[in-house]
């Protein structure tokens, strides 16, 4: 399920930003597009949002525990 923010929850890795990459591919391949998919746009936006200075997309080890994005 889609966080209010626009994240997934990925219980697997670094919890956040790679639930919300696998999410995003997994909409790609099923023909969803920023266009044409409300959760693709909140994925985005929750992305830019948490980006780094230096492009990446770094998340503390401590989400997964927490269930809250660090």
């Amino acid at each position: 399920t889609q966080n209010i923010d626009g994240s997934w929850y990925g219980s697997w890795g670094i919890c956040f930003v790679y639930g919300s990459w696998f999410a995003l591919g997994s909409l790609a391949a099923a023909g969803k597009t920023y266009t044409n998919c409300a959760a693709i746009r909140k994925a985005v936006k929750f992305l830019l949002t948490i980006q780094r200075e230096d492009g990446g997309w770094g998340e503390s080890y401590l989400s997964s525990p927490k269930k809250v994005h660090n």
